[in-house]
């Protein structure tokens, strides 16, 4: 592997197929063609307690475990999210209803389904989002 100075040294080097590298946030493999290598699948739990949060894009799953109030949670700008992998925001505490939601709400001038925000209204509900690495997000 070539010496790269900085992240965007990273992003641009087109590695050979196999190759794995690490951008200093995840680990990333190449096929040959994609600047930046491939993303591998995330894991690890964002515990969130009665707060509002603000996802990051090394984020993957975030739990809300305790909600006595309406909250929000605004995933991470669509751009910064790998394309094709997932964000799962879902109810742990159980207590999620139609008059204690969790508010999922874009970024920016992001979107979500060509809304700027939806609404968890069940109790354990989970939805999983997908962002198109530009300023959309889908989810279902």
């Amino acid at each position: 592997m070539a010496e790269l100075p900085d992240r965007a040294a990273v992003k641009a080097y087109v590695g050979p197929p196999a190759e794995p590298i690490f951008d200093g946030d995840r680990l990333r493999m190449h096929d040959g063609n994609t600047p930046g290598g491939i993303g591998l699948a995330r894991c690890g739990r964002k515990a969130i307690a009665n707060a509002n949060y603000a996802a990051v894009p090394s984020d993957a799953y975030v739990g809300v475990t305790q909600l006595t109030a309406a909250r929000t949670i605004s995933p991470p700008a669509a751009a910064s999210f790998e394309p094709g992998q997932a964000l799962y925001i879902a109810d742990e505490s159980g207590s999620c209803s139609e008059s204690l939601p969790i508010i999922v709400l874009a970024s920016g001038s992001d979107a979500i389904a060509g809304q700027p925000s939806v609404l968890l209204v069940a109790p354990y509900q989970k939805l999983t989002f997908h962002s198109n690495g530009a300023n959309l997000w889908t989810y279902a």
